[in-house]
């Protein structure tokens, strides 16, 4: 596989993407899980068994779904589009993906606030702590663990990959003071080898990580495979705000396309960079700067109970504050937003709404589902910030 590819990435993000690769490879992408409800097409009946993931076939990485229980393969559809607003002269980026309608508790949302997700450890959809689980994170090989200044993070596959070309879960496992203890002492200590269960929620260590994380992912990809270049997104969802399990995670993909909030305009207001033409305003953010002002603003956001995404792109570090309304636009998505449609990268899962999905009904949901970084400034921390 190394002959097909030209690096201009950092080495991180070089292992990480080999690491991927090779599990494809081997099939290693792949998930069995039972269906929780029937295809309306027939494709497959409640408790059918569904194996559903990334396969290498004819030299590409395409999607795989098979019926076990029928023995049939499941033909899903993709597609893109582009849409364009004359009013924001932005272009969104509209992806169907059929296949995320086969994953382990896929389900339509309704247009009220998404519904809570239990903190504790014995109900985690990563299945933490019950390695019985088949999709338990302890029956998964880290595709990589990176020692960063607070925890070792491990690199998992998500179950259901965004993307043929990588997806990944980010998770912090032990503390990188308890490793180094344990490595003076001889090797990690059994106990230490598991995933500590701690709710979606941010904290100054967890950010601190998460950008010098950014920092070492940070990079291009030329992929003659993909014909296309690539760059990293480091992404977190709150709790109401997107995310779909109560246990710190991080997500990552490689972006093939510039996505419509990193090329949006940006406009200064009361010391904080803001997004100017852009229908979900966020705070903005240096990942190569204090990172005061950014704690401050997450740690005021956390304290008022207000969702937000946190996207780290384009060597920017995006935070949009949400309503509680995680909604569902009539004949759209049915999903909700989370962080990439926040950017602009909308994601459906049947041909009906990517039919559908105009560049008005996106700016519509945009609006609908945040909250402007203007109100949150002059709420939360204006006179607070550097």
């Amino acid at each position: 596989m190394d002959d097909e590819y030209c690096f201009t990435m950092s080495s991180l993000s070089r292992r990480l993407d080999a690491a991927w690769h090779q599990a494809v490879i081997k099939n290693q992408i792949i998930n069995e899980f039972e269906a929780a409800w029937a295809d309306p097409s027939g494709s497959w009946a409640k408790g059918d068994r569904i194996a559903y993931g990334v396969k290498y076939i004819e030299e590409q990485f395409v999607y795989y779904a098979r019926n076990l229980s029928q023995s049939v393969d499941i033909k899903g559809a993709t597609a893109q589009k582009y849409v364009h607003s004359s009013s924001t002269q932005t272009k969104y980026l509209c992806r169907l993906n059929s296949y995320r309608a086969l994953r382990p508790g896929a389900i339509k949302r309704s247009q009220q606030h998404q519904t809570d997700i239990p903190a504790d450890a014995s109900r985690c959809r990563f299945y933490c702590q019950d390695r019985t689980h088949p999709l338990s994170l302890l029956r998964r090989s880290p595709l990589l663990s990176v020692p960063l200044k607070h925890y070792i993070w491990n690199a998992y596959y998500n179950v259901a990959p965004l993307e043929t070309t990588g997806h990944f879960l980010w998770i912090p496992t032990q503390r990188s003071d308890a490793a180094q203890n344990d490595a003076a002492r001889g090797g990690i200590k059994p106990e230490n080898n598991t995933l500590p269960h701690r709710p979606q929620q941010l904290t100054p260590a967890i950010v601190e990580d998460a950008v010098q994380l950014f920092s070492q992912l940070s990079g291009q990809l030329s992929s003659q495979l993909f014909g296309q270049l690539s760059t990293s997104v480091l992404s977190f969802n709150a709790l109401q705000a997107g995310a779909s399990v109560n246990h710190i995670h991080f997500q990552s993909i490689y972006s093939h396309q510039p996505l419509p909030i990193a090329i949006a305009r940006t406009t200064e207001y009361n010391g904080y960079q803001l997004s100017a033409n852009y229908p979900a305003q966020s705070a903005i953010f240096s990942p190569t700067q204090p990172l005061d002002t950014l704690l401050l603003y997450i740690e005021k956001l956390q304290k008022a109970y207000i969702p937000f995404n946190l996207a780290m792109l384009s060597e920017k570090i995006f935070v949009t504050a949400r309503t509680k309304n995680n909604i569902s636009l009539p004949n759209f998505s049915g999903e909700g937003y989370a962080t990439l449609e926040i950017c602009g990268a909308i994601l459906v899962t049947d041909r009906a709404a990517f039919e559908a999905v105009t560049a008005a009904l996106v700016e519509r949901a945009l609006h609908e589902t945040t909250l402007p970084a203007r109100k949150i400034i002059d709420a939360l921390c204006y006179g607070e910030q550097r």
